[in-house]
């Protein structure tokens, strides 16, 4: 943060990070689809409805997500518009305003719903072939690996009410699963 100034990262991060993400992923996607494909599994007919309401399930769970957000700030262009218009940073080291620890909703079943609609997208692809599955197998690890980055943002942002927030809300898989 030091090298750039704390300005530039409260007002710029946001969008320069979603912006280097969908650079890096629109890459990886474009590199693995050059690659000769061949088919590994398609489903059953039955099971591929099942598959397909799998998925959409996951996306309508994840999009219940943004109730609780503002899509331009979690975008980083409220930041920007902000900073150019009236010349004002706002917000944490991100720039985003929302100071509370949402617990409620989608949050209340997993602390990370966004990344479980992702796996959940990606996983549940009833055609299943070799660049299908590396695509698969990169998104899943970035969504794990983000949820376990977000953990460590989360403890510093919000200290004791993140952990015992921890200790009632599992982290991906909701309890009804495994109770």
């Amino acid at each position: 943060m030091a090298f750039f100034g704390e300005t530039f990262m409260r007002v710029y991060f946001r969008a320069l990070y979603n912006a280097i993400s969908c650079i890096t992923a629109g890459t990886a996607f474009y590199l693995v689809r050059q690659i000769p494909d061949r088919e590994l599994w398609t489903s059953p007919g039955w099971l591929k409805w099942i598959m397909y309401a799998i998925q959409l399930g996951g996306g309508a769970f994840g999009s219940l997500a943004f109730k609780h957000l503002d899509i331009g700030e979690f975008l980083g262009l409220r930041q920007i518009v902000r900073y150019w218009k009236r010349h004002e940073v706002a917000g944490n080291s991100e720039g985003l305003t929302q100071n509370e620890l949402v617990t409620t909703g989608v949050y209340g079943i997993v602390r990370h719903p966004m990344y479980l609609a992702g796996i959940l997208i990606f996983s549940f692809n009833p055609y299943l072939t070799r660049n299908n599955l590396t695509i698969s197998v990169l998104a899943d690890l970035y969504f794990l690996f983000g949820a376990f980055i977000e953990e460590r943002r989360f403890i510093r942002v919000f200290g004791e009410q993140y952990r015992e927030y921890r200790k009632r809300v599992p982290r991906l898989i909701p309890r009804i699963l495994y109770r």
